[in-house]
């Protein structure tokens, strides 16, 4: 699974600072909710969203922030 950064309006994914880019496959992959959630906090990013691409398939699942609990641990 791969977890990205999309921006609501624009529909583009995070790629680094100041890159965003209308290819999924060539977005930064945060590898977990944690890292992301904290990714978003840190830097006040608002208009955000998780995006969750599983490996093999076409499936993408989008996930407003603030709906995940920031308290979250992955195990």
């Amino acid at each position: 699974m791969r977890t990205l950064l999309r921006k609501i309006p624009s529909g583009l994914y995070f790629q680094g600072p100041d890159k965003w880019t209308n290819d999924p496959s060539k977005a930064l992959n945060f590898k977990s909710i944690n890292r992301a959630l904290r990714f978003i906090e840190i830097w006040s990013m608002k208009d955000v969203e998780l995006v969750f691409s599983f490996h093999g398939t076409n499936l993408v699942t989008r996930v407003s922030p603030e709906k995940i609990a920031l308290d979250y641990v992955e195990p």
